[in-house]
């Protein structure tokens, strides 16, 4: 199973509650992270805000960019052509925007991105 090939075999993802999981290892505890420690990536969407200058590393943690204006730019890319991260690279090989200034960027069909 690849999930970068879109022709391998579909499957299943099962998840279960992570206090269910916890208890089945002897001495594990959880811990709160809370969200301004981590920024989840489900999507290339989301991968591609990450990945710009939206968001910045400090202290090794992902935070939003202050010239964002408290908010991060929506990104929606064409679900059909960007579901795969290898379509992102390609999309991305000349660089990642910039989308510090950005509020929504909608992209439709195929597209190379550059830093200029």
């Amino acid at each position: 199973v690849d999930p970068k090939d879109e022709k391998s075999q579909k499957v299943i993802q099962l998840e279960t509650a992570m206090g269910a999981a916890i208890e089945c290892f002897e001495g594990a505890t959880a811990i709160v992270v809370p969200r301004t420690r981590f920024a989840p990536v489900k999507k290339c969407n989301d991968l591609l805000l990450l990945r710009s200058d939206a968001y910045m590393l400090v202290d090794n943690k992902p935070v939003l960019n202050p010239a964002c204006g408290g908010s991060a730019p929506v990104i929606s890319l064409d679900s059909k052509l960007y579901k795969l991260v290898g379509a992102l690279e390609v999309a991305t090989a000349g660089g990642i925007p910039s989308l510090v200034n950005c509020k929504k960027l909608t992209v439709k069909g195929p597209v190379s991105m550059s830093k200029k």
